[in-house]
């Protein structure tokens, strides 16, 4: 059943000193409102899907701003709207599905961040890591460092979150770079409020629209010998302009604390985290407010030296709290100490796990082992440890009290229409024997669970018949390959069956046509388009027969009516025109044929 958005697209409306009340991906599209964006685009995924339905839902909020919303076919046709920013001052944002739909718009992102961008360029990422994801676990930090594009953490509050988008597109202007904000699935999802401001058409929009073009520089092209330039300005002029940004408008922030010889540094993200874990500790209260100092870095890169540097002073040891591997924050905490001269130890991975998500009982687990280590005057570290010990304790008391739980693996929903194509592979296996089966992205992978068990590999969002090639040529029965539509249009149709066919290639695949991405109508392929129009060409051939008989009834007739000279001329025109038109399609298609004859005509 598809949900509504009408009480959200109404709320986009608020104005000045009203309370917006809503989730955290719906702060953020009010955000882009109040900000002056002037287009926006995107590929639906979790956390960041509703980001994109308002968008849609609000088109006549939007035609008013003249904001331009696309829905787009892949991550990297997102990012590829974002080249409208480099040479022109219109501030626009995109947004999509991370890691996953980070690696497919990689290519335009690095030829995005190489000439830099005039307008605000802002890039939305819902980072579906840890608990609850549903994607291969990493974290889109990489991306920010390899290519010089910043990227913001912010704090999961409602406030902080939009204050965040809004200086986004400062930073971006600023320092001539794209700018990432990264939002984690519960960010995405809190819920709270914040006081509005009016909403503000783009510079140049739909209604205002650029008189024409900017004169050609080829130094906005990312293409050589202009890269070896902007790798310079990249390191040399936009990276101090964003570092002096972020100093002078305070995005980071620190919760002061009475314990000066220990701290904390932590993502944004994980700020809320932290401080309930430190607060079931007795460090910290319910408000905010904390026994040991922490820096929050509501801007994950690039750091800021002297802020580091500031913080760290006189502190004998500082505990970095940053998810995953490899530990690029307390890699770079411990250059910028070391750089100076600073002995303030620091402890990262080794006090908290190097993989997974930092759950309340792993942040626990983490600060009992970083005060152990440190022993600040003030604390008493054996009873911080025996504390951690009791409530860890405490869950394992709690679930024996209510026994064994049944277990709920993910499967399909009940009455899914799915089941029963993965029902008849079963069947086609008992008399075949097994088959290997490519998986892809989507429902239809729940298919790899009891009780079908079905796949043996998922390489990426319509890739299942591409990852079959290899295996179709070195195995005695042909393999399947299961994809659905989204995953078809989106990458499937290029890299699998266009790859297939042009190597004659030999296999199975199966389209499951459910529109779920989006819930986008299908793309009917020619052959039903085709036999779409046979079916209302015959259906209104009969209809004509029908008028015509019971006209003669009552001594009438249907004529044809000519626009202009007789119907045999006419009619002669048309065959000709008809002919010319399909002779042209002919030469077309054979000039710019991908295939050799004989593979074009098997396909």
């Amino acid at each position: 059943m598809e949900r509504s958005f009408s009480k959200e697209v109404e709320a986009l409306r608020l104005g000045a000193g009203a309370t917006f009340r809503g989730e955290g991906i719906l702060a953020v599209t009010k955000a882009l409102l109040q900000s002056g964006v002037s287009y926006v685009g995107g590929y639906q995924g979790a956390p960041v899907s509703h980001l994109l339905d308002v968008m849609v839902e609000a088109k006549d909020l939007l035609a008013e701003l003249g904001v331009h919303v696309e829905a787009c076919t892949n991550e990297a046709a997102a990012a590829a709207m974002l080249g409208a920013s480099i040479n022109y001052p219109l501030r626009g944002a995109v947004t999509w599905k991370s890691i996953v739909g980070t690696n497919v718009a990689a290519d335009a992102l690095s030829n995005l961040a190489s000439p830099g961008v005039i307008g605000g360029a802002l890039i939305v990422l819902g980072e579906d890591y840890g608990e609850g994801a549903s994607v291969i676990q990493e974290r889109s930090y990489a991306y920010a460092m390899k290519s010089s594009i910043w990227l913001l953490d912010p704090r999961p509050d409602l406030p902080t979150i939009v204050h965040m988008v809004e200086k986004g597109f400062e930073l971006s202007e600023a320092s001539h770079a794209p700018v990432m904000l990264d939002l984690r699935v519960r960010a995405c999802h809190l819920t709270g409020e914040f006081t509005a401001k009016d909403n503000k058409p783009g510079l140049y929009n739909a209604q205002h629209r650029l008189a024409g073009p900017v004169r050609f520089e080829y130094g906005r092209l990312s293409h050589p010998p202009a890269t070896f330039a902007q790798e310079r300005l990249k390191i040399e002029q936009r990276l101090p302009a964003a570092q002096k940004f972020i100093c002078e408008q305070k995005l980071n922030e620190v919760i002061a604390g009475e314990l000066g010889e220990i701290g904390i540094i932590v993502l944004g993200g994980l700020n809320n985290g932290l401080l309930r874990a430190l607060a079931r500790l007795e460090l910290a209260d319910l408000y905010g407010s904390s026994r040991i100092p922490i820096y929050v870095l509501n801007v994950a890169y690039p750091l800021v030296p002297e802020e580091v540097q500031q913080f760290c002073a006189g502190k004998r040891a500082v505990l970095v709290v940053e998810e995953g591997s490899p530990n690029y924050v307390e890699q770079q905490i411990n250059v910028i100490l070391r750089g100076v001269g600073a002995d303030t130890r620091v402890y990262g991975k080794g006090s908290l796990p190097a993989s997974g998500d930092y759950t309340s009982e792993v942040m626990l687990r983490g600060i009992g082992a970083f005060v152990s280590a440190a022993r600040p005057t003030g604390i008493d570290a054996e009873a911080i440890s025996r504390r951690v010990e009791e409530i860890v304790a405490h869950r394992a008391g709690a679930l024996a009290a209510h026994g064994d739980i049944p277990a709920r693996p993910p499967n399909f929903c009940t009455g899914c229409p799915e089941r029963p194509v993965f029902a008849a592979i079963k069947l086609v296996q008992r008399e075949l024997g097994p088959i290997h089966i490519s998986a892809d992205i989507g429902c239809h992978s729940f298919a790899t669970f009891a009780p079908f068990s079905l796949g043996n590999s998922i390489l990426g969002y319509g890739m299942s018949l591409a990852s079959a090639a290899a295996v179709a040529a070195n195995m005695a029965k042909r393999p399947i390959a299961v994809m659905g539509d989204g995953g078809f249009w989106h990458n499937g149709l290029i890299t699998g069956v266009a790859s297939n066919l042009f190597n004659k290639g030999d296999g199975v695949l199966v389209i499951m046509q459910n529109g779920y991405v989006g819930n986008r109508p299908a793309i009917f392929t020619v052959e039903q388009r085709t036999s779409r129009r046979r079916v209302d060409r015959d259906q209104h051939r009969e209809n004509a027969s029908l008028t015509r008989r019971q006209l003669a009834a009552h001594g009438a007739q249907l004529q044809r009516r000519q626009n202009g000279g007789d119907a045999e001329r006419s009619h002669a025109q048309r065959r000709a025109r008809a002919q010319s038109d399909h002779c042209r399609r002919r030469m077309h298609a054979g000039a710019a044929a991908p295939y050799p004859r004989g593979a074009s005509r098997q396909a």
